[in-house]
């Protein structure tokens, strides 16, 4: 057995039986280009690299025999690689791609073997990914060409631009896309709005109260929405865990920040708040409170209803999350609940900063269980909330 097949399906198998051709070109950023392989198989996918003269001159070909299992296509041969590789393919990924790889594909120039394999591709409409990276004034000189590519349906990445460099994008960015091309599309052209985290409600200036919320749900829906075709924005509270690069987020401290985003919330077809959101607020006093205060006293109001406002504000689709002590108590609150929304979501507060939970889901009169890690459980709550 090969190497690469012990790594296989490690973090996933989203691309279980997806033949992908990965083309390297010549830009020193194509060292990431040997992670993305064995990224894109540690999702299940069979990788094919194709590379140009000039990027042999950063990595040597068996690097990538190695980190693929399959044998490195650096010129074609008699067995015609472009047509029996790239023209059996699911997917084919240029990156890093380079200013004269984009010229030449934009005009129809095959003379290599990437240029070749993507102008065969292109032929045959198969999706095409291309992963710019460049000094940036090469970037502005090829900008035309670009948009010449993107009417014939290749996909841009965005390059990370720092300073005069567009620098090729996170890797994890590059994969999401990947399998966003290659999943089911029924969210696409689609609005969500995920609302999550935990939120920090002032006492002083120093001290806030707030709760054990890790946000890691927030961020597995927003992941499941992407792959699955929807423009996804997450607007968050306090995380534990990190955002993905490729989802715009926006941050809130407390409730009353929240509410005043809420007017931007038009347009979102379908709006999940798994945030969890203080029911009181504190009157916050000025400076510090001192210590040493026996019995120590803060006043609190109700907080602002925020699904309620939610409502009011727009036309989404609203998936509620409740969270219960017990398991009997949070079905009687769920099933009154989902009257009101779309779908509600409910789960025990044992699951708070938990990777895996016991969810309930409520819609249409029918409950659901489920119970897995978070980014199972998120796939099971998406599929609900479209079907």
């Amino acid at each position: 057995m090969h190497p690469s097949e012990e790594i296989r399906f490690e973090r996933g198998e989203e691309l279980k039986g997806k033949k992908i051709c990965l083309c390297v070109t010549g830009s020193i950023a194509c060292i990431e280009s040997f992670y993305l392989c064995r990224d894109l198989i540690k999702h299940g996918a069979d990788v094919h690299v194709f590379m140009t003269e000039s990027s042999t001159k950063f990595l040597h070909p068996d690097l990538f025999e190695f980190a693929s299992g399959n044998k490195v296509v650096t010129s074609l041969s008699g067995e015609v690689e472009h047509l029996t590789l790239c023209g059996d393919s699911d997917l084919l990924i240029v990156s890093p791609c380079t200013a004269n790889t984009i010229s030449k594909v934009a005009f129809g120039i095959a003379d290599n073997p990437v240029t070749t394999c993507v102008v065969s591709a292109m032929g045959k409409g198969k999706p095409i990914i291309m992963v710019p990276a460049m000094h940036l004034s090469l970037l502005e000189g090829v900008k035309d060409n670009m948009e010449r590519l993107k009417k014939k349906g290749i996909i841009f990445l965005e390059p990370r631009i720092e300073g005069d460099r567009a620098k090729i994008p996170e890797r994890e960015t590059i994969l999401e896309n990947v399998i966003r091309v290659l999943r089911e599309n029924d969210l696409e052209g689609r609005k969500v709005l995920i609302i999550g985290g935990a939120s920090a409600e002032r006492i002083d200036d120093i001290r806030v109260l707030t709760n054990r919320s890790s946000g890691r749900f927030a961020v597995e829906l927003a992941r499941e929405a992407f792959e699955r075709g929807a423009y996804v924005e997450l607007w968050h509270g306090w995380m534990r865990v990190r955002i993905p690069p490729f989802i715009p987020s926006r941050k809130f401290e407390g409730v009353g920040d929240l509410l005043g985003m809420l007017k931007d919330v038009k347009g979102f077809d379908f709006v999940i708040v798994c945030a969890a959101l203080s029911n009181y607020i504190p009157r916050a006093m000025d400076g510090k409170i001192p210590s040493g205060i026996k019995g120590l006293t803060i006043d609190m109001d109700p907080a602002p209803n925020i699904l309620e406002e939610i409502k009011r504000a727009g036309r989404s689709k609203i998936v509620a999350f409740k969270a219960e002590e017990k398991e009997d108590e949070l079905i009687s609150r769920c099933e009154e609940m989902v009257k009101d929304y779309h779908m509600v979501v409910g789960n025990l507060l044992t699951s708070f900063g938990e990777e895996k939970t016991t969810i309930w889901i409520f819609r249409d009169g029918r409950v659901s269980r489920f119970e897995g890690d978070k980014r199972i459980l998120s796939r099971y709550i998406i599929d609900e909330m479209v079907r």
